[in-house]
């Protein structure tokens, strides 16, 4: 049996690297020998060149006089490659330490493990060398390598951020990460508490696009590289020592940094194919027009300045910079070298188009913070003045149907307590979701009597057939037309609040299961407020708690119930309100709606965390109304219709399936003294 034994040579060689001191050699150099990224098909050595706005970041990861650094940038920039994967192949190949990279989840761990750092390392000979032989040493999340050191590829959790100490910590994408881990403090808290025990040494490295809103829009920065208040990397940029990247104009040689806001396109032009044909920058020092073409040009002259820090035209630096223990990096989105301006241009125009024509402001938010790596301004922080809403009033008649109204929908709230009642509000929307105030009302007699004969107030959590009364009043309502025919439109949807005192969401749930054998439940739609902001604007759920005994209203998993994100569709109505000219989405007033309407409607104010708020107890029915009538769209899905070919429900008048034909009774059947029974 022929025996192998090791070569002494080859193991005092590895030995001897072993103790070789770290190379003492800038990032930005050492990523162009160990670092590889894929390129189409093939893994080729990172071109430091194509981003030389990253060279001043990477080394300073090395840097003593730092604890951190913070990168806040846009998309396609390379910040991610550049940063997390050079840091990485440095460490692994010329100076070996404990490193922890963590991701957003598990599985975008898994993800970059597998697909960026294997391929990555396969492809570096000093790193292959550098890896331990044993298969146990290399799985997806740990990789322990002949030096002895460890990298750890993890996520946000408790388990990971907590306990073990790491020379280095990188968190990538850092804003979509949890503000809060386990109840244990931020990511940024918990990775720097990692690195402490190795003192100047220890480094972490944040990165990330921004996903934060702007906290206070009122607030006045005391410098131009201060961020508006918002909270993630935003938060963390504002702490360091605030670094920007300039650019020297070709034409007056002043320096200036470049940002979305300085390119100039048709803006006025909705179609972003046509707004973005022609994109070019605009010096904001001379009003020199800057072509895309000198991008590579600029950033390879580009400067990074510090806050207070200043550069004249010789490029001879000044100021007093900003000192912090953390070096804090701003890049805008016109610098990026792998998103063209037509690029940024487009899907802003794109966003900014669906926002305007719908309301919904998500798309918009994304590619600003996204593509231009800023926080999000949100477009409204506070409500409405009542007066100026009620100017708007024009003569469309009492209760009656304009000609370009399509439909009707209704919302109701349940008022308790001595004033107990139902409110009513009836909206009709024309094209384009145009809509107008038709009618508001309330609901407080049941048809329960006393010995006298007189009717009684309702009670709806504690009356049931009290909610009988909603049957005939609106949800069989009609309405004339406002062409003076004999032809009435009927309510195609009624939203109903299903929470409120004691008693009351036990009777919504018989109500409508009494409506739902009376063949009437397609009209009606119980509603209710989220638990969480970041719900969907409109979920259909079956409460059961059938199972559990100390719950006082019944469900049993045969009632829909369509949770609501309240804030969300908050700001779709006060998106429709601060439209100012008659088209999409725009509200019409008519004259009778007296004052006590309008000041409802502008009882509550947005606040810089994006929530919605009353002020004091003012009442906020008309407001709270708007906001169920829009889950009446929702349900319907009367938010995505498309005009040219729409519903029957929603096409003009003499082609509409929903208009009727007025009975020789009221539009309104007159009251029964009898509760009707099913």
């Amino acid at each position: 049996m022929m025996i192998k034994y090791g070569s002494a040579r080859k193991v005092m060689r590895e030995c001897a690297t072993l103790l070789r001191p770290p190379k003492r050699q800038p990032l930005s150099q050492a990523a162009r020998e160990v670092l590889y990224v894929k390129s189409g098909n093939a893994m080729e050595r990172w071109d430091g060149d194509l981003v030389p706005y990253m060279h001043e970041p990477m080394d300073c990861l090395s840097a003593r006089a730092y604890d951190a650094v913070i990168f806040v940038g846009p998309a396609r920039t390379s910040k991610t490659v550049s940063l997390v994967d050079g840091w990485v192949c440095n460490t692994i190949v010329n100076d070996p330490a404990d490193m922890l990279v963590v991701q957003i989840t598990e599985e975008k761990a898994r993800e970059f493990s597998k697909k960026r750092l294997s391929r990555a390392f396969d492809s570096c000979p000093p790193i292959k060398a550098a890896m331990s032989p044993r298969a146990s040493d290399n799985n997806v999340h740990d990789k322990v390598f002949k030096a002895g050191n460890f990298l750890k590829i993890g996520w946000p959790s408790k388990n990971i951020l907590a306990s073990s100490d790491w020379k280095r910590v990188a968190l990538t994408d850092y804003d979509r990460m949890p503000t809060d881990v386990d109840g244990e403090g931020s990511p940024f808290i918990l990775a720097a508490k990692r690195t402490q025990t190795f003192m100047s040494s220890g480094m972490v490295l944040v990165e990330s696009s921004p996903k934060g809103v702007v906290t206070n829009p009122n607030f006045r920065p005391s410098h131009p590289h201060e961020a508006l208040p918002a909270d993630g990397i935003i938060s963390l940029y504002n702490q360091g020592d605030r670094r920007c990247f300039y650019w020297q104009c070709p034409d007056c040689q002043d320096w200036f940094e470049p940002d979305f806001d300085l390119l100039v396109y048709e803006y006025d032009e909705p179609d972003p194919n046509k707004a973005s044909e022609s994109v070019f920058l605009r010096c904001p020092i001379c009003s020199a027009v800057i072509e895309e073409q000198l991008k590579s040009q600029l950033n390879q002259s580009g400067q990074w300045l510090r806050q207070g820090e200043t550069i004249d035209k010789q490029g001879v630096r000044g100021g007093e910079p900003r000192q912090s223990r953390y070096a804090s990096f701003w890049q805008k989105s016109p610098t990026a070298a792998f998103q063209t301006w037509s690029q940024l241009v487009y899907k802003y125009v794109a966003a900014k188009r669906k926002f305007e024509e719908t309301g919904i402001e998500e798309d918009l938010k994304t590619t600003i913070n996204v593509d231009q790596g800023k926080p999000y301004i949100r477009p409204h922080t506070s409500g409405y003045d009542a007066q100026a809403l009620q100017d708007r009033q024009a003569n469309y008649g009492k209760r009656v149907v304009p000609d370009w109204v399509r439909f009707l929908t209704a919302a109701i709230d349940i008022q308790a307590g001595k004033n107990a009642r139902f409110v009513v509000q009836v909206i009709g929307w024309g094209e384009q979701l145009e809509h107008l105030v038709v009618d508001r009302f309330s609901l407080t007699l049941s048809n329960r009597e006393d010995d006298n004969g007189k009717r009684l107030r309702v009670s709806p959590g504690s009356y049931n057939e009290d909610w009988d009364i909603l049957i005939e009043q609106v949800i069989l309502r009609t309405y004339q037309l406002a062409d003076d025919s004999n032809r009435v439109m009927p309510i195609i949807k009624v939203a109903c609040d299903s929470g409120g005192e004691a008693g009351v969401t036990d009777n919504a749930y018989q109500f409508y299961r009494r409506l739902k054998k009376a063949g009437y439940a397609r009209r009606f739609m119980l509603i209710k407020g989220a638990s969480r902001h970041t719900a969907p604007t409109i979920n259909k759920t079956y409460p059961d708690n059938s199972k559990r005994s100390n719950r006082k209203a019944i469900a049993m998993g045969d009632v829909p119930v369509y949770l609501l994100n309240t804030h969300q569709i908050k700001d779709t109505v006060s998106n429709c309100l601060d439209r100012e000219v008659p088209g999409p989405r725009y509200v019409h007033f008519p004259r009778w709606l007296d004052s006590w309407f309008f000041d409802e409607l502008t009882s509550e104010r947005r606040l810089p965390n994006g929530c919605w708020e009353r002020q004091g107890s003012a009442p906020n029915e008309a407001w709270d109304l708007m906001v169920y009538n829009w889950a009446c769209i929702y349900e319907r899905k009367a938010d995505l219709i498309n005009w040219d070919n729409p519903p029957g429900y929603a096409r003009p008048w003499d082609d509409n399936s929903e208009i009727q034909q007025k009975s020789d009774e009221r539009v309104m059947p007159k009251r029964r003294r009898r509760r009707r029974t099913f």
